[in-house]
């Protein structure tokens, strides 16, 4: 009977470890189709071209809006984009080059937590 005592101490120590290490790990996010469609959006709205841009920024959208439930920082990227979209629309292609540029600024930023946990 001792045996079986230690046994599931062992084995209900283990299930704990690896939750531990599963909850513990960081979040990769592979944003680099994001970087490349808002190289291109800048590069559209310095040649002004309104059709091209909000193709390319709707793409960007809807790419973003998939992953929205797993990410932090892809709302706030998002918006952005719709800031530039609305931009283009009314011929503003500085102001939508602008939110691009603040969107990708947004992208880079490097993800840290502010809260550790406490003791």
């Amino acid at each position: 009977m001792c045996f079986e005592n230690i046994l599931a101490v062992v084995m209900l120590s283990t299930v704990l470890l690896t939750n531990t290490y599963a909850a513990g790990e960081p979040v990769n996010e592979d944003l680099s189709l994001l970087f490349m469609l808002s190289d291109e959006l800048v590069d559209m709205g310095k040649q002004h071209d309104s059709v091209g841009f909000i193709e390319f920024v709707n793409m960007a959208l809807k790419l973003a809006s998939e992953n929205r439930n797993n990410s932090l920082i892809l709302p706030r990227a998002s918006a952005k984009f719709r800031t530039a979209k609305y931009a283009v629309k009314e011929g503003h292609f500085n102001e939508g080059i602008v939110a691009v540029e603040e969107a990708k600024s947004i992208l880079l930023r490097k993800r840290t937590l502010k809260w550790d946990g406490g003791s």
